[in-house]
């Protein structure tokens, strides 16, 4: 028979008092930089289409340049005076010779390198700056159709490999159209290099699926961008150890000669750089945390296995050899040996409870004064990053300050962290600090119930109400009793389902008031009622882990329902549950209105479940 392998004690306490510490360490880190990183990408997204509206606008006010020359163009005599001769003297090779002079010498004082001249049909009478002889029919390009239907157009048009912004307005003499005018400006680097300085973004202008201009992108990477495809959503792109966001979008009004586009793109590793140094210096500190841990895991069960081999020494050897004939046959000397040799054993095994009691104690102050240290940088880098975010180290831009406020929430969720495991530490040692006073617990209860309104729309679940009046309790502690109510209500609403259900109320039920919430969750199977009001338990998949309150089905830290547990317990009440799966749960804290169990100090005797 295969002997299964032994696990030495000396390995086990280390995991035992190391395991949790190094727990609460990871998930804190963990929580952190994915904090950190979700709202950089967020920020950055919501920049990035951002700059595209003021890409677009920017274009859009080149349009609008373009129609205004040619309105002011289109009304001068000398301009539209050759347009109203008769259609026979337009034949005339002195009129188009004429008219391609006056064309050019307004063209000069324009700065536009279109300028195209067409009859009421759309026909090409001139085209200033351009050797194509005249009579190419433009009336099938929409804009020209526009223009023809008497009203101004704004938009592309794709030639001989290069892209123009033009406009085209219509040529109206008293009231008769008499041709159209096109003016247009080059899309060249010089553009593309003011439209980033204006949206803070590399800009590639796609022409017929190719990119045609681009700021200071890489050719390879403009090529993968041009095949990006166009739609509402930013992409994601990695260019070798460089990450990337672009949003591909079209281009505003008609297109013709071909297809114009443009991509948008900013740099995460540039705008993250601050975030990721931050995000290093916290795994550093956590590293270092850990190795301490472990330290003093090792420290700590070293100290505990030495007497405890020697006990188990001393009883092999009583099994084994010394002790092996019946008690009768002995002398006194041997069984006054004997009995001193047990004396001393009980002796050495109530000293070993003393020190794993002592132990314990220590683990729970360790414990308290980690995450009291870990409050204290928390609140340095918290305090730092307000001032970062108002300027006081520099200018700061709308991506920074909202970064900055990403790194002040991920602070503030540490720091919740840290203070539910001090609270569990005085838990532990019986020295929960409530100070008990005349308060009305409806009042409590409503304001937790209304901060779960605002919980529960994130994920259009509906919350009601049912508060009695005149709910007062002579002895309670409000802030501690609205964390145990606010936790159960934190609990109900990351278990239920989106559009789901939640109640929450209080009421007088005999000589006592009972506060309850109810959901229509996932509920809890019988077997596991008595786990969930102990420490670190988790009913659900821990890869789903989430410090967020919102979350479905997200794994925290397993101290919410242990932590209500202890502070109703420090009220003299109970906390009951009501479960089943599929159907939901609802939750009771039972606070009697008679005197409770709490002494004057107010730090009261509590009774946990282990």
């Amino acid at each position: 028979m295969t002997r299964r392998p032994r696990v030495s004690l000396l390995f086990k306490i280390t995991a035992l008092t190391s395991v949790p510490i190094l727990g609460v360490m990871v998930a804190t880190l963990f929580v952190v930089n994915r904090r950190l990183a979700d709202e950089v990408n967020h920020t950055v997204a919501a920049d990035l289409s951002r700059a595209a509206m003021a890409f677009s606008n920017q274009m859009a006010r080149e349009g609008e340049n373009l129609e205004r020359i040619g309105v002011v163009v289109a009304r001068d005599p000398k301009f539209f005076a050759l347009l109203t001769l008769p259609h026979g003297d337009r034949k005339d090779a002195d009129f188009h010779a004429t008219l391609l002079g006056v064309a050019r010498d307004f063209q000069h004082d324009a700065e536009t390198p279109v300028f195209d001249v067409t009859d009421e049909q759309g026909v090409v009478l001139a085209r200033a700056g351009k050797t194509d002889p005249p009579g190419a029919d433009r009336s099938r390009w929409p804009l020209v159709r526009e223009a023809v239907a008497g009203r101004a157009s704004r938009g592309y048009v794709v030639e001989g490999g290069h892209a123009y912004r033009v406009a085209v307005v219509p040529i109206v003499v008293e009231g008769a159209l008499v041709g159209t005018l096109t003016l247009g400006r080059l899309i060249d680097s010089r553009l593309a290099e003011r439209l980033k300085a204006t949206t803070r973004s590399d800009v590639v202008f796609v022409v017929n699926g190719q990119p045609s201009i681009r700021t200071t992108l890489r050719t390879a990477l403009a090529a993968r961008l041009a095949q990006a495809p166009v739609g509402p959503g930013v992409l994601r792109i990695a260019d070798g150890d460089s990450r990337f966001l672009a949003l591909a979008g079209t281009l505003e009004g008609s297109t013709s000669g071909g297809t114009m586009g443009f991509v948008l793109l900013r740099s995460l590793d540039q705008e993250t750089a601050v975030l990721v140094r931050i995000g290093r210096d916290l795994t550093f500190a956590g590293a270092a945390l850990i190795v301490i841990a472990l330290l003093i895991g090792f420290l700590v069960s070293s100290g505990i296995t030495r007497p405890v081999r020697r006990i188990v020494e001393a009883a092999n050897e009583m099994r084994d050899g010394n002790y092996d004939f019946p008690l009768e046959v002995r002398s006194n000397d041997e069984m006054g040996t004997l009995a001193a040799h047990f004396e001393a054993m009980r002796e050495s095994q109530r000293h070993e409870i003393e020190r794993l009691e002592e132990i314990d104690r220590m683990k729970s102050d360790f414990i308290s004064i980690a995450s009291h240290e870990i409050i204290t940088p928390v609140t340095t880098i918290r305090g730092y990053a307000d001032l970062m975010a108002d300027g006081a180290a520099g200018a700061v831009t709308d991506v920074q300050r909202e970064g900055f406020q990403g790194i002040r929430k991920a602070a503030e969720d540490l720091t919740r962290i840290a203070r539910d495991l001090t609270n569990m530490s005085l838990i532990d040692r019986r020295r929960l600090p409530v100070n008990l006073e005349t308060a009305d617990v409806g009042a409590l209860v409503e304001e937790v119930a209304v901060h779960a309104v605002s919980l529960a729309a994130d994920r259009s679940q509906m919350v009601s109400i049912a508060i009695e009046p005149d709910l007062i309790h002579p002895r309670i502690d409000p802030a501690y009793l609205k964390q145990a109510v606010t936790n159960l209500v934190q609990n109900a609403v990351r278990f239920t389902k989106d559009r789901g259900s939640i109640e929450i109320g209080a009421r007088r039920s005999g000589e006592a008031i009972e506060v309850y919430v109810t959901d229509t969750g996932i509920g809890i199977s019988k077997e596991d009622f008595g786990k969930i009001f102990s420490k670190i338990v988790e009913l659900k998949d821990v890869n789903l882990h989430s410090s967020g309150t919102t979350q479905f089905n997200s794994s925290g830290l397993g101290l919410g329902l242990s932590i209500a547990r202890g502070i109703v317990d420090a009220h003299g009440g109970e906390i009951t549950v009501e479960s089943e799966l599929g159907r939901g749960s609802t939750f009771r804290i039972i606070l009697p209105l008679s005197a409770s169990d709490a002494d004057a100090s107010g730090e009261v005797p509590l009774s946990l479940a282990s």
